[in-house]
């Protein structure tokens, strides 16, 4: 595994010699691991970003959701959240696709 983000609510880990099909990363919050693809990681942000907005749920009723729910077809994911959270959990998750990105784009551009 390598790191590729971490920051003082999870780490973010890139899984060289994976096992778990395309789900080539593992985010790491507590002492809790979820495997992911790329894709699940740009669906998470989506849902990170859309936390701000009023929940329309029975719940909620139209105030602010405490928590975010994913989906997959492999596990479900609920994390309880605050605003100090969210912002934690957007940057973790963007510095890894900051790491991603730019490993792909020094492969692109190496000279040879």
């Amino acid at each position: 595994m390598e790191l590729l983000y971490q920051n003082g609510y999870g780490a973010m880990y890139k899984m060289n010699n994976r096992t778990t099909g395309v789900r080539e990363l593992q985010m790491i919050v507590d002492t809790v691991g979820v495997f992911m693809s790329r894709d699940d990681l740009d669906h998470l942000l989506g849902i990170v970003r859309k936390s701000n907005e009023p929940c329309t749920c029975a719940d909620c009723g139209g105030n602010h959701c405490n928590k975010i729910w994913c989906s997959s077809p492999l596990v479900d994911i609920c994390l309880k959240v605050d605003e100090a959270i969210i912002d934690h959990m957007e940057d973790l998750i963007q510095g890894a696709q900051f790491m991603l990105d730019m490993d792909a784009t020094l492969e692109k551009y190496r000279l040879k």
